[in-house]
């Protein structure tokens, strides 16, 4: 198991956390930086993960298998928070962390285990995480955090406007049209898509308070996500007709801990962004037993497969 890979991840958590404990950052610095990561450095790696995607007949499955785990997990959690009756802040936060994906902590687990190949099939699969994460997931930030005051519209209005919704709109028109991305723009986007990560945990780290981890909504939102995800997994391989290692790559990733991107979505909707970052991090904690047992599991039913 790619134990190693996972060290970076609880490192730059460990120092936004010890930034917050020292008294050297607050909660303001990590506004900014889920502000910086929304505004510059998601929209870099969203438009080049979507615009150097291989896409074929075959492979348009897969993008429309994260789309639709996403949708039904944030579904069922809109049903969830209705039921219970949540403020629009805690509300969205649970929504928001339900539908998010988060593949690149599963992406070093997938590789190390089952390889390139079902590598590739996890990143095209992320294509409709990001998808998502840059249209639907900001209108449900906007739509919790400012239903009282703002029209749909109005919130529609701000979706297509946000850097990320036009680095997905950009990235797709240019691999339609299979259109290379110039080089110039890589090397200034790359280093730039690289840091969202590093961003996201050291400002999780920042923001990271005991307070409701253990929370019911904190389970719920993670229930939400988790579980509910591996069964959308399961149902969309047998409605899709995956098998081997693609079908493996799929119930793995539907089954991934809550999406980094989770927090700033919510920092920018003003919403419950402590509760938010609370699920997150159990979540990540959650995934790397799951994660590992679900590999295991699928390496013995592959070699039974073959």
């Amino acid at each position: 198991m790619p134990l190693k890979t996972l060290l970076p991840i609880f490192t730059y958590f460990l120092i936004g956390f010890l930034l917050r404990y020292l008294g050297i950052a607050r909660s303001e610095q990590a506004a900014f930086l889920y502000r910086l990561v929304f505004y510059v450095t998601l929209p870099a790696l969203v438009f080049l993960s979507i615009a150097n995607a291989e896409l074929s007949r075959r492979t348009i499955l897969l993008p429309v298998a994260g789309i639709t785990v996403n949708l039904a997990c944030a579904f069922a959690a809109l049903i969830y928070v209705r039921m219970t009756k949540l403020g629009n802040k805690q509300a969205g936060a649970v929504v928001l962390g339900a539908g998010i994906t988060n593949m690149l902590f599963v992406f070093p687990f997938i590789f190390a285990v089952l390889g390139q190949a079902a590598l590739a099939d996890a990143i095209l699969f992320d294509l409709g995480n990001a998808i998502f994460v840059g249209t639907l997931a900001y209108s449900i930030s906007l739509y919790f955090g400012e239903a009282e005051s703002t029209s749909a519209l109005s919130y529609v209005f701000k979706t297509v406007r946000a850097p990320i919704f036009v680095a997905v709109a950009a990235a797709l028109v240019i691999n339609a049209q299979d259109i290379s991305v110039p080089a110039i723009a890589d090397d200034i986007l790359s280093p730039l898509g690289s840091a969202t990560i590093p961003l996201v945990l050291i400002a999780v780290g920042i923001s990271f308070s005991t307070a409701g981890i253990s929370g019911p909504l904190t389970l719920a939102t993670i229930f939400l996500r988790m579980l509910l995800g591996l069964i959308a997994g399961l149902i969309i391989v047998w409605t899709f007709g995956f098998a081997g290692v693609t079908a493996a790559v799929v119930v793995v990733s539907a089954a991934a801990p809550i999406g980094f991107n989770s927090v700033p979505l919510a920092s920018i909707g003003k919403l419950d962004t402590k509760q938010a970052a609370a699920a997150l991090s159990v979540s990540v904690a959650i995934g790397v037993v799951t994660t590992t047992l679900l590999l295991v599991i699928a390496v013995q039913w592959l070699g039974t497969v073959v």
